[in-house]
């Protein structure tokens, strides 16, 4: 509940969802970050943040594994990122433009 009070969530109500097409289907809805937590991974206190629209052969094109305790700030952390090379990326695309 945490995750969702700080962020907007979305879950997958089906029984037995397969990974391949939730992770299509956040790619369509321009979701920036899933977050896997299967049965190793709580068994271990962790998750994985994967990162959405990754190009193959990206470091983290899989998904960064994190402690569950820490998921909110590293979550924090890398949507601010994100939003950083938005604005880095539309301020270039301006560059020079006049009105």
């Amino acid at each position: 509940q945490l995750l969702t009070s700080m962020f907007q969530a979305e879950f997958s109500y089906k029984l037995k969802p397969k990974l391949p097409q939730q992770f299509k289907a956040a790619e369509q809805g321009a979701i920036p970050f899933g977050i896997i937590l299967g049965e190793e991974e709580l068994a271990a206190g962790k998750c994985r943040i994967k990162e959405m629209g990754l190009p193959e052969g990206h470091p983290e094109k899989e998904g960064v594994e994190v402690e569950i305790a820490s998921l909110v700030p590293e979550l924090q952390t890398r949507l601010a990122k994100k939003q950083q090379g938005a604005i880095s990326s539309l301020a270039q695309q301006l560059q020079g433009t006049s009105v």
